[in-house]
C-alpha cells in the first residue's frame, strides 16, 4: 500500500485517493487518514517535489494571496489537487525573484539534512498561528513573511507603467517624527540600515515610485496613523524621497485598525516587522476612509471653481441664492455638469468634504409621498409605517442645528411634485422652516429645520416632462447652467491636452451648439454641454471622442 502511494509512474490523485480508501478498509473505520498526514508521507520521501498540506495554513496562505482556491474540510483528493496547484502558483510567481530565494536558500544551509522547504514553511507556520521559536525559526518566519509579501502583489519583479501603488511607513518616533515634517517637507528613508544590512522588504523600496501614496503611522508610544504622504523621488540605490502631503489633526489609533475584519489581510498586520509594507488599493481605500471620519478633506470656492466650470461671479450670485432662498433648482441641457456641480456647491459652502451631510437621491415617476416622507408598506403581519428619505435626513440634520444639510434631487420634474411635497410645500419655504406642522400620517409635530438646503436639478431637453408646478415653482430659485466650453477652466484643459483633433471636434460642437439655440423649435435649452469632453487629465485618443460622438451626441440629435 505504502509503495503504491510512492509509485511515480501512477497519478498522484488517484493514489492518494486509493491510499485513503485502503487504509480506511485496513483500520475498519476507526481511524481515517487525513491530507495532511497523506501529503506528509510523499514529502517525507520527496520533499523536493512535495509539499507538507496544513489544511489551516493553507486557507490562510490562499486568502492572503488571493489566489481563489478551495480548501475544505474531509475533502483530501480536492485539497491536495489545489495543494498542488497552489503550490505551482507559488513557484512560478517566485520563480523571477532570485534575491529571495537566495536569501533563503543561505538560512536553508544552516542545517540541510532535516529541512524542508520553503513551501512547508510558507503552510505549516501559517497554519500554527504563526508561533515560531528560537533564532531560525525567527529568521526563516521573516523570509517566509517576505516571500508571501512578494507573492501578494507580484507575477511580475516591476509594477507596470502608470500602476497606482500603496504603502504603509512604520516610522520610529525615537528616530524621527512624522508629526514634525511640515507640509510638502521632503524626508528620505535609506535602503540600507546602519549596519549595512538591507531593508525588509528590499524589493519594496526599489518598486517604489514617484506619486505613489504612503500611510504614514508612528509606532510605540504613539501608535497612531498621524499623516498621508507621497513618493516625491524615486530610489537612487541608496535612498527613498517622500513629502508630507496633509497631516491628521485627528490621529487614527492601530489598533482601531488592527480590529477591522476588511484589514485583516494587510500585510503590515501580519508580519509588523520592517518599515515599508505594500497595501492594496482596497486596504488603503478603507484606512483613508476611517482618517476621513476625523479629518474631512477642507474644500473651498477656490476647489468649486477648479473643479466646476463656472466663473467666480455665477457662484457667488448660485451661493448667495441658495443661502437666502434654501431651495435651488440648477436647470440646462444635457451635460452641463448640473449634478456635479450640486455635491461640489454643497462641499464649498460646508467648508469641506462631507458626505455625511449630503443626501442625493432620483425623482421618477413612481416616486411617492410614502417615498419621500412617510407611508404604510405591506409586510409579512400587514401594514407598517415606514418614513423615508427627507424625513430621515430632517432628523438627523435637526441634531445639528449648527451645521448646514444638503438634500440634492436629482431629474426633479420626473416626479409629480405635488403629490410628493403634499403638505411640504409650505415647510420647504424659507419664512416657515423651524415651524412644526401635524402631518398627515402622524399625530407628531414635524417641521423641516433652517439649516437644510435643498438643490434641484432639471434636464431643460426632455420634452416628455411638464412643466414644474406653479406652487413649488415659486418656492424654488431656478438658476441657469450653460455649455462651458468658452470657460477659462475649459479652456485649460483644452490647452493642457494640445490635442488638434479634439480642439476641432469642440469647434464643431460649439457652432452646432449656435444652430440650435437660433432653432426656434430647440433654443438653448438643447444644446450640448461641454461634461461630456471633461476628463482630468486633459488626454483623448481619437477612439475616444469617436465613441463619444457615435453615443452619446448623435442619438440625442436623433431624438431632437
Amino acid at each position: 500500500m505504502i509503495a503504491d502511494l510512492f509509485d511515480e509512474s501512477q497519478d498522484a490523485f488517484i493514489r492518494i485517493k486509493d491510499f485513503e480508501q485502503q487504509a480506511e478498509e485496513l483500520l475498519d473505520g476507526d481511524c481515517v487518514l487525513d491530507e495532511e498526514t497523506i501529503s506528509m508521507l510523499l514529502c517525507l520521501k520527496s520533499p523536493d517535489k512535495y509539499g507538507a498540506f496544513n489544511l489551516q495554513g493553507c486557507q490562510r496562505l490562499n486568502s492572503w494571496l488571493k489566489l481563489g482556491y478551495e480548501f475544505k474540510p474531509e475533502a483530501t483528493v480536492q485539497n491536495l489537487q489545489n495543494w498542488s496547484i497552489l503550490l505551482r502558483d507559488i513557484v512560478e510567481r517566485l520563480s523571477g525573484n532570485e534575491l529571495l530565494l537566495d536569501e533563503y536558500r543561505y538560512y536553508l544551509e544552516w542545517d540541510t539534512e532535516d529541512e524542508p522547504n520553503y513551501l512547508h514553511y510558507l503552510c505549516d507556520k501559517f497554519g500554527h498561528s504563526f508561533q515560531w521559536s528560537g533564532e531560525k525559526d525567527t529568521k526563516l518566519f521573516i523570509l517566509a513573511s517576505d516571500i508571501c509579501s512578494y507573492l501578494v502583489q507580484h507575477r511580475d519583479l516591476t509594477p507596470a507603467t502608470g500602476q497606482k501603488q500603496y504603502w504603509w511607513l512604520n516610522a520610529n518616533p525615537n528616530y524621527w517624527n512624522l508629526s514634525d515634517l511640515k507640509l510638502g517637507e521632503e524626508r528620505y528613508y535609506t535602503l540600507y540600515s546602519d549596519s549595512g544590512h538591507k531593508r525588509r522588504v528590499f524589493q519594496y523600496f526599489l518598486d517604489a515610485k514617484v506619486g505613489d501614496k504612503v500611510i504614514g503611522y508612528e509606532s510605540y508610544p504613539s501608535r497612531n496613523v498621524v499623516a498621508l504622504m507621497e513618493i516625491s523621488r524615486a530610489s537612487d540605490g541608496e535612498a527613498v524621497f517622500f513629502k508630507k502631503i496633509e497631516e491628521f489633526k485627528q490621529p487614527v489609533a492601530y489598533k482601531d485598525l488592527r480590529q477591522c475584519p476588511e484589514l485583516k489581510d494587510m500585510e503590515v498586520f501580519i508580519s509588523p516587522t520592517g518599515s515599508l509594507f505594500r497595501m492594496t488599493e482596497s486596504e488603503y481605500k478603507f484606512v483613508m476612509n476611517k482618517v476621513r471620519e476625523h479629518n474631512p478633506v477642507a474644500y473651498t470656492k477656490d476647489n468649486f471653481l477648479s473643479e466646476v466650470y463656472l466663473s467666480e461671479e455665477d457662484y457667488e450670485h448660485l451661493s448667495v441664492l441658495l443661502k437666502r432662498k434654501k431651495n435651488v433648482i440648477l436647470q440646462g441641457a444635457p451635460g452641463v455638469g448640473k449634478t456635479f456641480a450640486a455635491k461640489r456647491l454643497a462641499y464649498s459652502l460646508l467648508g469641506q468634504k462631507k458626505d455625511d451631510n449630503i443626501e442625493l437621491i432620483q425623482f421618477h415617476q413612481s416616486y411617492t409621498y410614502e417615498d419621500f416622507m412617510m407611508g404604510y408598506k405591506p409586510t409579512e403581519n400587514g401594514f407598517e409605517l415606514r418614513y423615508g428619505s427627507f424625513f430621515r435626513f430632517c432628523k438627523r440634520a435637526a441634531k445639528h442645528p449648527d451645521e448646514p444639510f444638503f438634500f440634492i434631487i436629482d431629474e426633479i420634474n420626473r416626479g409629480n411634485l405635488s403629490k410628493i411635497f403634499c403638505e411640504l410645500l409650505m415647510l420647504i419655504e424659507s419664512d416657515y422652516r423651524d415651524q412644526a406642522i401635524t402631518l398627515a400620517y402622524t399625530d407628531e409635530p414635524f417641521a423641516v429645520p433652517s439649516n437644510i438646503y435643498l438643490i434641484g436639478m432639471m434636464n431643460t431637453a426632455d420634452r416628455s416632462l411638464a412643466m414644474i408646478d406653479y406652487a413649488l415653482r415659486r418656492r424654488f430659485a431656478f438658476f441657469d447652467m450653460k455649455p462651458a466650453f468658452e470657460s477659462a477652466g475649459f479652456m485649460k484643459q483644452q490647452m493642457v491636452a494640445g490635442n488638434t483633433v479634439f480642439d476641432r471636434l469642440i469647434n464643431q460642437i460649439e457652432e452646432l451648439n449656435d444652430e440650435i439655440s437660433k432653432d426656434p423649435s430647440l433654443g438653448p435649452g438643447f444644446c450640448i454641454g461641454h461634461s461630456y469632453f471633461s476628463k482630468p487629465d486633459g488626454e483623448w485618443t481619437s477612439d475616444e471622442l469617436q465613441l463619444i460622438v457615435d453615443y452619446d451626441i448623435l442619438p440625442m440629435l436623433r431624438e431632437y
